[in-house]
């Protein structure tokens, strides 16, 4: 559970990552980066961080105004009572967030005394009830780097040891499985084959072809998008090519491996996870680390 919660349209990225250093230097832990790491689900995690934090600091700009995205987080930090809205640019906040007192950041060029940026804190200690310890933070936050490396590494490991279980399993000889009959005349039954389709299904490619349907959650350089298409077609049986209507997704190949029911990239800095477990199988999608796209197969 995080202290502060900033909500920012992409094109403000700059100034939410002045101001995640100025309040964190303050003493409060700061989530604000919409960087997902591999193998987390963007939505839910952007959904967890919203839910718990203590605070929510809303940063409004001609961008975020239009932004359905950041209006959405907004309304659910009034919901809970933890916003704290704060002005970076001379614009109309929309009508339901007018109510609450705002601070004003627009001339504020990271200095700890700014008027603006000291009500904002007072804001924020005022929402979470407590004076932050800088000391503790910092012990903490060395702890929570230590947990992420220790979790990683179980990670790999969990993984690791499912593909080479399923490894073992596929070629594990088939005499050992099935033995011979006692009685040569007997007759052996045949295991029917599963209703699982993706159980017959060997290549990931194949599994991960087709037309795709939903939204781009988050762009480095743009903002959020809904009714957003991918088509990923088959280059060989573990190599896929993904193109889009989205024009910043551009074209990407990737190579895929296979962890149970998952579809995974095997390699490079793009996120690629399809679950096959979902009815229909629900992709995940991050293209070089620039654009966070979810949606399920049509």
């Amino acid at each position: 559970m995080t202290d502060v919660f900033i909500s920012y349209a992409s094109e403000d990225r700059v100034i939410a990552q002045d101001l995640a250093r100025a309040i964190g230097a303050s003493g409060r832990s700061v989530w604000w980066d919409r960087k997902i790491i591999a193998g987390q689900a963007f939505d839910q995690v952007i959904e967890n961080e919203l839910d718990t934090a203590k605070s929510v600091v809303v940063l409004w700009s001609k961008h975020s105004i239009a932004s359905e995205w950041v209006k959405n987080e907004a309304a659910v930090a009034s919901e809970r009572g933890v916003l704290i809205p704060a002005l970076i640019e001379s614009v109309k906040i929309p009508l339901e967030f007018r109510r609450k007192q705002t601070a004003d950041l627009i001339d504020w060029k990271g200095e700890s005394s700014h008027r603006g940026f000291t009500a904002l804190c007072e804001g924020i200690s005022a929402t979470i009830g407590s004076v932050p310890q800088p000391e503790k933070t910092v012990h903490r936050r060395q702890k929570l780097r230590w947990n992420r490396r220790s979790a990683l590494i179980a990670i790999a490991a969990i993984i690791f040891a499912l593909g080479l279980g399923t490894y073992l399993i596929f070629q594990w000889p088939t005499s050992a499985t099935n033995p011979i009959p006692q009685n040569p005349g007997a007759k052996t039954s045949t295991p029917s084959a599963s209703k699982n389709p993706t159980n017959t299904i060997t290549d990931p490619a194949d599994l991960v072809v087709g037309t795709y349907y939903g939204n781009v959650i988050s762009d480095s350089k743009g903002s959020s998008l809904s009714d957003v298409t991918l088509t990923v077609t088959k280059l060989d049986k573990r190599t896929v090519r993904i193109t889009s209507d989205y024009p910043r997704m551009g074209t990407v190949d990737v190579t895929l491996t296979r962890i149970g029911n998952k579809i995974l990239n095997g390699s490079g800095n793009t996120v690629l996870i399809l679950d096959l477990e979902k009815h229909p199988p629900r992709l995940e999608y991050n293209p070089n680390g620039e654009v966070a796209y979810a949606g399920s197969k049509l």
